[in-house]
C-alpha cells in the first residue's frame, strides 16, 4: 500500500513539475530575438546571422526574418520542444536547449545536420 501511495504521490509531483517547466518556456519564448551565433556541426556557418529574427507572440503566432525573406504561422511549446507550423505545411519540432530572460538557444537537425541557433532577446 505504501509503494503505491508513493507512486501517486510521484506521478502527481512530476506532473506539476513538467506543466511548470511547459508554461514557464511558452511565457519566456514571447517577444522579439535575433541571432548571435549559427553553428553547423559545431562550426562557425555562412549563414547571416546579423539579419537573423524571430518573433513570438502571446497568441500563438510566430514570424522567422533571414535576411529579408519573412515566413510565419503557428507555434507551442512542450517542455523543452518549440512545434512551429506554417501554413499548410507540416509541424516542424527543435529543441530549445536553453531559454532565459535573455537568451534562447535551439539545437535543430537539417537534413541529418546538426546546427545550433542562439538567438538574444531584442527591445
Amino acid at each position: 500500500m505504501k509503494k503505491l501511495i508513493f507512486l501517486c504521490l510521484f506521478s502527481i509531483n512530476s506532473l506539476v513539475f513538467l506543466s511548470c517547466v511547459k508554461n514557464e518556456n511558452a511565457q519566456r519564448i514571447i517577444g522579439n530575438w535575433k541571432g548571435v551565433s549559427w553553428l553547423v556541426n559545431g562550426q562557425p556557418s555562412d549563414y547571416n546571422i546579423e539579419s537573423t529574427h524571430f518573433s513570438f507572440d502571446d497568441k500563438g503566432h510566430y514570424s522567422f526574418d533571414y535576411d529579408g525573406s519573412i515566413v510565419s504561422g503557428s507555434y507551442k511549446v512542450e517542455h523543452d520542444m518549440l512545434f512551429t507550423t506554417l501554413e499548410d505545411q507540416r509541424e516542424i519540432m527543435v529543441k530549445i536547449v536553453r531559454l532565459v530572460a535573455d537568451t534562447l538557444v535551439f539545437d535543430m537537425n537539417r537534413g541529418g545536420q546538426a546546427e545550433m541557433l542562439t538567438l538574444v532577446r531584442t527591445k
